[in-house]
């Protein structure tokens, strides 16, 4: 994603204690039908979307979880792709869920110093620059499922891997955690579409980070779901205690109903404070400060934000509430990053480039889980989990029928506007992370 950066301290501010739950402001659980708005933030301009959503969600008593997992935290890092961290990672080359032997890339025009084609390569060094990775590049990089273009549209830093020594506490779980090795972002994009997804099983046709911002969505999305159903939930954002509810990549505060909402608004002192007194809410999100260099965005140091991830997944294993907890560890996009499994092509979106995702938990050992999975598939585990209902079936804005002219983007370079893809927690081809556990 490209952005403005502020000066990256590896080192945590104060960080304040988070009042109870029961402290923070609810906003309504009822839905009401109403419009999708696609806002700018310089302009301030809003437009009516099309389609109405018609199922609205009914408000019910919390029930209890249908797994042993009652604490379910989500966090999403930024920027690396499956075969970039763990591509040559012994268990995987086993597994033979890695790059083949001789796998490399077309590379037209070598520099001194690359080879035609050119292999993957280990990095030594720990902070790297920021490839390309927007819409049309990552078409080019897939090239229509032969995933041979990241040379060419990314360069020679796409070719690029990390081992067990650059990333040790990652490399740790392998003995005690589930690494999902069939998981792909969204979206063949940038940050936000697929964050959106991640939050709503859509990105409502949005395919570029644009200019959106506080308030301007308004169909359901998964916060909307837990509230309806009693479901306690908490944002953390990490590192951005200073800055009230300025980490851009909390997406939650794009939908009108979570703008403000304090639970939005949480801080790393709060998780750990609310790990050791064992009161974490029943859904967390753990979003990394991107200024500070907390989310591995390059050129970030990896080890910052591997580090961060360190220290909060080892504050739940020492609460008391870890046996019946739930870690994921997931990223936003590959961020140009080579990856050699071509997406399943869903819809006109995606899916997106393999990513990393790590399942954490007493419930998860050691295990390399091949179904397929999208962000989708984090949403899937909490409706079946906490039963909910699916996005897919209260969303009625985007589906089959949305009319053309709505507000979206069109899902190509040159292609005609078309309708924005449905959530995509009513796809059965989707896992929904079950896979991941042995329940008794």
């Amino acid at each position: 994603m490209a952005r403005t950066t502020a000066t990256r301290a590896p080192g945590a501010s104060a960080e304040r204690e988070e009042p109870p739950l029961s402290e923070l402001r609810r906003p309504r659980t009822g839905l009401t039908r109403r419009t999708f708005l696609k806002g700018s933030i310089a302009a301030g301009a809003a437009v009516a979307g099309g389609g109405l959503w018609t199922t609205a969600i009914q408000p019910r008593r919390a029930r209890a979880a249908e797994t042993p997992i009652e604490h379910v935290v989500i966090a999403m890092q930024e920027n690396r792709s499956f075969d970039h961290y763990f591509g040559y990672a012994p268990q995987v080359q086993a597994a033979n869920l890695g790059p083949p032997a001789g796998f490399s890339q077309p590379n037209p025009n070598p520099q001194p110093g690359e080879t035609n084609p050119q292999p993957p390569y280990r990095f030594f060094d720990l902070q790297t620059p920021d490839i390309p990775h927007d819409w049309d590049s990552v078409h080019g990089q897939r090239d229509g499922g032969a995933m041979d273009g990241f040379m060419t549209h990314s360069g020679i830093w796409a070719m690029g891997y990390y081992t067990a020594a650059e990333l040790p506490f990652y490399y740790s779980l392998f003995d005690n955690s589930t690494l999902c090795a069939n998981f792909f972002c969204a979206l063949l994009g940038p940050t936000w579409p697929n964050r959106f997804y991640l939050m709503a099983g859509t990105s409502g046709g949005i395919t570029t980070n644009g200019l959106w911002g506080y308030g301007i969505f308004d169909y359901p999305m998964i916060l909307d779901l837990l509230d309806a159903a009693g479901v306690t939930w908490k944002i953390y954002n990490l590192g951005m205690d200073s800055v009230p509810y300025g980490n851009t990549d909390n997406v939650a505060v794009f939908w009108k109903n979570f703008a403000k909402d304090q639970r939005t608004n949480g801080s790393k002192g709060g998780y750990l404070n609310d790990c050791r007194k064992g009161r974490l809410p029943q859904v967390s999100f753990m979003i990394p400060s991107y200024a500070r260099g907390w989310d591995e965005h390059p050129p970030a140091d990896v080890s910052i934000g591997m580090n961060i991830q360190a220290e909060c997944v080892n504050a739940l294993r020492e609460s008391p509430i870890w046996n019946s907890s739930a870690y994921i560890i997931t990223y936003d996009e590959h961020g140009g990053y080579f990856d050699h499994v071509p997406p399943p092509q869903l819809d006109a979106f995606g899916l997106g480039i393999r990513i990393p995702t790590w399942v954490i938990s007493p419930w998860a050992t050691g295990n390399l889980e091949p179904t397929l999975y999208e962000f989708a598939s984090i949403l899937k585990f909490l409706e079946r989990n906490f039963g909910l209902p699916t996005l897919a079936s209260v969303n009625h804005q985007f589906d089959d029928g949305t009319p053309v002219g709505g507000n979206y983007q069109a899902a190509g370079p040159g292609a005609s506007v078309g309708p924005p893809a449905p959530p995509r927690d009513g796809r059965p081809e989707i896992g929904d992370l079950m896979e991941c556990f042995t329940f008794p």
